[in-house]
């Protein structure tokens, strides 16, 4: 019943898509088991964008998730040339930390208490990543 829901929501959530927002899924037999989100900043922040990404567990160690971000962070940085991308990740989600430091993302600070999660404070580790060869990095 929750994955019917889960699912009516991405479904929902993609038809109504903002032009600074874009998103891709990750299907296996025909069924949603990933997605990756990326909202480009209006105005003055317009060079940066806001990434979030889940992949159901069953999928975990697949390569789900390297994948959605290799094709995301293609977009933001040939297509929307956005010279920052931010995440926020769990600090009990260690595994999704690595994968994201794989991709270049470096820890920016800590939300302390932020989220909650099975009734629990959870502190939120905020990232980012710069364009690789991009304005930002050398424009110091």
């Amino acid at each position: 019943m929750l994955e019917q829901f889960i699912v009516y929501a991405m479904e929902n959530r993609i038809r109504n898509l903002a032009q600074n927002q874009f998103e891709f899924v990750a299907e296996y037999d025909g069924e949603v088991v990933g997605f990756v989100g990326l909202t480009q900043s209006p105005g003055r922040r317009s060079h940066s964008g806001d990434l979030f990404i889940g992949v159901d567990s069953e999928y975990h160690n697949k390569g789900i998730g390297k994948a959605l971000l290799t094709k995301m962070l293609d977009l933001a940085d040939n297509w929307l040339m956005l010279e920052r991308v931010e995440l926020g990740v769990l600090e009990t989600n260690p595994r999704a930390k690595v994968l994201y430091e794989k991709f270049g993302f470096i820890e920016e600070g800590v939300k302390v208490g932020n989220l909650k999660a099975h009734g629990k404070f959870v502190n939120e580790i905020m990232m980012s990543r710069f364009r690789p060869n991009g304005l930002i990095l050398h424009n110091k």
